[in-house]
């Protein structure tokens, strides 16, 4: 069974980067295989009190070869160390490729990652990197399915000072779903038909037992979770500072219904949370001639941060 949806489409610009002053890691999960992870230090420079825990979307590829993390995300907090978790069955050796359904891409990656085993590498790995104390700030950053993480980490990690999620779609992933099939149909027929087929397969997944299922690169685990995923119960949970964005043109979420979910949030007086649109730019921050304004978003992220952190010391 074969899926094409727009949702898939990868938030970060991601090509092979050269990136100095890297150190890799791994650590060990109950069932013996290794989380790999990677600490990025500015060199020369002095240590840093901030921990900047960035993480990708939803593509089978090594977090190490996301370029965009290494000269734009990055810069939301420039004095951060920069800590990178990759997926289950993915490290640095994996290359980089751009296809959503690529041939290549590890089974163990297909029938391992979910949302809930990503959230449990994290855990592991930040009590690691943070056992020692040296970091007095943690910033968790995520846009897309990086952002759905970015969430749940927020509500199960001890001390996050902020986090960051954008583009990461409303309350449930199946309106995410249907918002990309109907952006990217070429007729009402053709959205009609693709819906009809989605709605079949999100009743398949939430109703059957579990199974070696593939579709569009993710296995029966990420389908299941991501389908069952509520959000607004999720920013519920979250009681520091958190800011939302999300772009008006983005046709791989709904825009609508991150607004519905986030006028939600403040009806139940969540005031920790703030929110912020960018309505010409797209899933990527891109605005209509194609020209990328992520400049302007990181800029405005630092902004707000400094107003929840004060400004590096």
């Amino acid at each position: 069974m074969k899926l094409s949806v727009m949702f898939l489409v990868l938030l970060f610009s991601t090509v092979s980067v050269s990136a100095q002053h890297v150190s890799t890691y791994t650590a060990s999960r109950d069932d013996g295989s290794h989380i790999t992870y990677y600490l990025i230090h500015e060199p020369n420079g002095t240590p840093s009190d901030t921990l900047l825990l960035i993480l990708q979307g939803s593509d089978c590829n090594t977090v190490l070869k996301n370029e965009s993390i290494f000269t734009e995300y990055k810069n939301v907090w420039p004095e951060a160390d920069v800590l990178l978790v990759d997926k289950y069955g993915i490290n640095k050796d994996l290359s980089f490729s751009s296809d959503a359904e690529r041939k290549d891409c590890p089974s163990q990656y297909i029938h391992n990652d979910s949302p809930e085993q990503r959230v449990a590498d994290i855990q592991a790995v930040l009590d690691i990197v943070r056992k020692d104390n040296k970091y007095l700030n943690l910033i968790v950053f995520g846009g897309s399915e990086g952002a759905v993480i970015a969430n749940l980490v927020t509500t199960r990690i001890d001390d996050v000072n902020a986090t960051v999620s954008f583009n990461g779609g409303g309350r449930r992933f199946i309106d995410d779903v249907l918002h990309s099939i109907k952006s990217g149909s070429e007729s009402n027929d053709e959205a009609a038909e693709s819906v009809q087929g989605f709605r079949g397969f999100y009743n398949h997944i939430l109703n059957s037992e579990q199974s070696d299922l593939e579709v569009s690169g993710h296995g029966y685990d990420w389908w299941h979770q991501m389908l069952s995923i509520d959000q607004l119960e999720i920013l519920k949970g979250v009681n520091t500072p958190l800011l939302v964005i999300q772009g008006g043109r983005d046709l791989s979420v709904s825009p609508q219904k991150v607004d519905e979910m986030v006028q939600a949030l403040i009806n139940m007086g969540k005031e920790n949370i703030d929110y912020r649109t960018y309505k010409d730019l797209d899933h990527g921050f891109e605005n209509i001639e194609g020209e990328s304004k992520r400049a302007l978003v990181i800029n405005d992220i630092n902004i707000w941060l400094k107003s929840k952190l004060g400004s590096p010391g």
